[in-house]
């Protein structure tokens, strides 16, 4: 029985395991599908309140390379996010109009930037990769008119070690409630095996000792019931059949 119990709290741990294991990674999964969400999202606000606003200014007929005042928003809407590590604005070839970052001013965008915001035809576009991720906007006319583009550049480090510092929280606490689970489970299969062994040794001293009456009481109080008894008294009837066709043989008298 020591062995059973003992494999019986291995399974036991095992199962525990899996499943909070299985419950921890899954979890881990949804939180970065959601934290990648979030932040895609998050810029894209920011990108189209600038881009309402150039929008605006726009419609008063000024040209997007004439907009005195759009460097300092820009740099406003900088400062409000530490993710963001610049706005860029560009036309429709690629040439920078406005930057955040004086280093990259004059610097063409990156083709990859460029190909992904021709492709997107007037919608939302996303460009990951290191340092040079980036997601923007079109910016149009009131015509709907796309005259160029809008990058807020980002790092994906960034958001990468916001996602690891969330995976160790979550892996210390996976590890907590798997050896809670798991010391419960032992505790409770130790409790059941223990209970379990001690019936069956009262149901076997019961029926080693002869005792009919006594032989009934233990096993209908047994681990298994009336389930039991009749496995035994059914042994017994076997027993006593086999017996009398032994006595029968040897007297010559079966059928």
């Amino acid at each position: 029985m020591s062995s059973t119990r003992r494999q019986m709290m291995i399974v036991a741990v095992l199962v525990c395991l899996f499943a909070v294991g299985m419950a921890g990674l899954l979890n881990f999964f949804k939180y970065r599908s959601n934290a990648e969400r979030i932040v895609t999202e998050r810029l894209v606000v920011t990108g189209k309140a600038i881009g309402n606003s150039i929008q605006s200014s726009l419609a008063l007929g000024m040209q997007l390379a004439d907009l005195g005042m759009l460097p300092e928003t820009l740099k406003r809407e900088r400062a409000t996010d530490d993710l963001i590590l610049s706005i860029e604005v560009f036309d429709l070839d690629g040439n920078p109009l406005y930057n955040t970052d004086l280093l990259r001013a004059t610097r063409n965008v990156p083709a990859d930037w460029l190909h992904a915001a021709r492709r997107a035809g007037g919608k939302d576009w996303f460009v990951q990769r290191g340092t040079e991720s980036a997601a923007g906007i079109a910016i149009e006319t009131n015509f709907g008119l796309a005259v160029g583009y809008l990058a807020l550049r980002y790092s994906d480090e960034t958001a990468k070690t916001s996602t690891n510092a969330v995976a160790r929280q979550l892996a210390l606490a996976t590890l907590g409630v798997f050896i809670a689970a798991a010391l419960v489970a032992s505790l409770a299969l130790s409790a059941m095996t223990g209970l379990m062994s001690r019936k069956f040794d009262a149901v076997e001293a019961a029926v080693r000792s002869g005792d009919r009456a006594r032989s009934s009481e233990a096993l209908r109080n047994g681990p298994f019931g009336g389930a039991l008894r009749r496995f035994i008294e059914g042994v017994r009837g076997a027993e006593a059949e086999i017996a009398l066709v032994r006595r029968q043989l040897e007297r010559g008298t079966a059928p």
